[in-house]
């Protein structure tokens, strides 16, 4: 009987360890490619896996891998992370970013519908805990207390969990804010685990990284990489996470079509604009 109580054990204990956090750097990650001769659509490419993704090449000093368009200042870099929309992650609520050395600034949004009350708990370097839904109490009070300038900060800094909510508006902002004011940068790279905890599924989400380009090149270099085709940094505390991540339909983009900007402010003050259709036109060209 003590045998069979110890296998169950065992058993319960994998189950309950037994994470499976998605790496959005395994969706394919759009590229804009010039268009054909006589036409204004904007043909897209893929990369998949962070080292191809992010790959510190393209204008010195400047853009990163495939380019996001302009530098954010003077021996500065930035990346935009994957930006997908038609709710690719309903079935995977939970998902992971990494964060790379020399990170300065993180940006995370989504969109979820509205009048919802979605819940998130997210931890950087180790996976989150809490597996409950808020109560109507939390909620309300981590709607009235969150402080998203303050989140990436805290979350490298304290390593506690931290809640985000959705405000019911549509947009959902995990986080938009600077390391510290001394243009503070990570030391190493780690694993950013976002669970969500209740409400509807994000329909989008997008974000943008400002790294100091010298210490993110030197972090690259250092990484060791896992064994899948389109590798990411090795995740010791999760694992690789599903095999198969969903498929991303892609659509070409006309000249004229705009996205609302995604900004974040770089470590001399000034906002960058990552991502969207100015950067695309600069990519292309």
């Amino acid at each position: 009987m003590r045998s069979l109580f110890l296998v169950f054990l065992a058993v319960f204990s994998t189950f309950a360890q037994a994470a499976n956090f998605l790496s959005v750097h395994q969706l394919p990650h759009k590229i804009a490619r010039p268009p054909a001769a006589g036409s204004v659509a904007y043909p897209f490419d893929t990369k998949i896996g962070f080292k191809e993704q992010y790959a510190p090449t393209g204008v010195a000093g400047c853009a990163i891998g495939f380019g996001t368009g302009g530098c954010a200042f003077p021996g500065g870099g930035s990346l935009s992370l994957p930006e997908f929309t038609g709710a690719q992650l309903q079935e995977h609520k939970e998902f992971k970013i990494f964060i790379p050395a020399g990170t300065r600034s993180l940006l995370l949004s989504g969109y979820a519908p509205l009048a919802t009350q979605s819940a998130f708990v997210l931890r950087y370097g180790k996976e989150p805990v809490r597996l409950a839904p808020l109560s109507d109490a939390e909620y309300q009070a981590a709607r009235t207390g969150q402080h998203v300038e303050a989140l990436f900060s805290r979350l490298v800094k304290e390593g506690a969990e931290q809640l985000v909510v959705h405000d019911g508006s549509g947009s959902l902002r995990f986080m938009g804010g600077q390391l510290d004011a001394n243009r503070g940068s990570t030391d190493q790279g780690q694993w950013l685990y976002v669970r969500q905890l209740s409400g509807a599924p994000l329909m989008t989400y997008q974000g943008a990284i400002d790294v100091d380009m010298p210490k993110y090149a030197a972090g690259y270099a250092a990484i060791t990489w896992n064994s899948r085709s389109a590798p990411d940094p090795v995740d010791p505390v999760s694992g690789d996470g599903p095999a198969a991540p969903p498929q991303v339909a892609t659509t070409a983009l006309t000249a004229t079509e705009t996205r609302a900007p995604t900004a974040i402010m770089s470590a001399s003050g000034l906002p960058v604009t990552l991502g969207h259709q100015g950067a695309v036109l600069q990519a292309a060209d």
